[in-house]
This record gives structure tokens, C-alpha cells and sequence, in this order.
């Protein structure tokens, strides 16, 4: 089974820095992180497809149901997940049927969020679901 690869998009360092910590303790090794959906999707242009890209919902930087859009027009098929600030089940329904794959809250203790996330890949990778 090959690595998966993983990109995280969020403008927060911290936010940036502790998923990337967390997934690599969890042996994804493969994990590129960007500040800016314009980095992201220079990546994908070059040819590195990830299998994940784990978001923000912000969009003063692109970082929205508008990112799916740019990322399938650069004919990479990654599962986008959103791990949002935003508690909001109209936004969620909007990115899930704008093609994410999940939608997890970030809440006071991110550390449960990201345990969540990691979870879902993990089943994600398990499961062999199509994108």
C-alpha cells in the first residue's frame, strides 16, 4: 500500500504546525503544508497529487466550496476534507455537496478534532473509497 499523501491548506501556523505534528506521529510521513490556496494549488500543477487535502473554511483566502472547483479544474481527485472553525451545518451541507468528503469542527480543544480527522483517514484508506 503506498503512502498516502497529504496536503494541508490553512493560514494559521499553529494550526498548520500541530496537524502536521500529529499526522506524522501517526506515520503519514508524507505531508506538505501551505499558507495559501495559491501555494496549493502551484503544487498540484507541478504533478505532486495528494490523496487528502485537509482545509480551513476561510474565504478571504479561497479556501472554500470555490477550492474544489480550482482543484478539480488542475484534474488532481484528492478527497478534500475541511477542518473549520465554523460550527455552521448549512455551510457543512454546502462544502459536502460541493464535493468535500467530510466536514470536522475545530473546537477549544483542537487535539479532539485532529484525533477525529485522523480517524476518518485512517478509515478512509481502509475502506479504499472512490473519491
Amino acid at each position: 500500500m503506498k503512502e498516502p499523501v497529504i496536503f494541508i491548506l490553512d493560514n494559521n501556523p499553529i494550526h498548520r504546525s500541530l496537524l502536521k505534528y500529529h499526522l506524522n506521529i501517526n506515520k503519514f510521513e508524507s505531508v506538505y503544508v501551505f499558507q495559501t490556496a495559491d501555494e496549493c494549488l502551484y503544487r498540484l500543477q507541478k504533478g505532486v497529487i495528494p490523496d487528502f487535502i485537509i482545509t480551513d473554511y476561510d474565504p478571504q483566502h479561497h479556501f472554500d466550496h470555490t477550492l474544489i472547483a480550482r482543484i478539480e479544474k488542475s484534474s488532481a481527485l484528492p478527497r478534500v476534507i475541511f477542518f473549520a472553525s465554523s460550527d455552521d451545518p448549512i455551510l457543512a451541507i454546502n462544502l459536502l455537496e460541493s464535493g468535500a468528503t467530510d466536514y470536522i469542527v475545530k473546537t477549544s480543544r483542537l487535539d479532539y478534532g485532529i484525533n477525529e480527522l485522523i480517524k476518518n483517514i485512517k478509515y478512509l484508506i481502509r475502506a479504499k473509497l472512490p473519491v
